[in-house]
């Protein structure tokens, strides 16, 4: 079983969160080019899904903002690496909204 002080669990918990730390330092980006891919993700997006990007930034819950706002969030964090928060904040919802959002999208596929 693997362990680490400063990670609050242990066993596969311990695992995947040791693995995605450093996927995140692989990939870390300048903030300024983070700034830009950030921007341009959420345009391409939704213009691909047809929705607005001030409809997106609203915070609403309708079905299909709600999965625009879920893929952007997982190629955001999965493909990039960049937090959650962060990403929470320019979708306009808040952060456990944008984890729920990842992790139901993963179960679905």
């Amino acid at each position: 079983m693997e362990y680490d002080s400063r990670i609050l669990g242990g066993g596969d918990f311990v695992s995947d969160i040791l693995r995605e730390a450093d996927q995140r330092v692989k990939r870390y980006l300048p903030v300024r080019e983070r700034w830009a891919l950030k921007g341009r993700i959420i345009k391409e997006m939704c213009e691909k899904e047809g929705i607005g990007e001030g409809e997106l930034r609203l915070g609403g819950q309708a079905r299909r903002v709600s999965l625009v706002r879920a893929k952007i969030a997982w190629r955001l964090t999965r493909e990039y690496g960049i937090p959650l928060a962060e990403i929470a904040r320019d979708l306009g919802v808040c952060t456990s909204a944008i984890a729920k959002a990842v992790r139901k999208l993963e179960e679905r596929v």
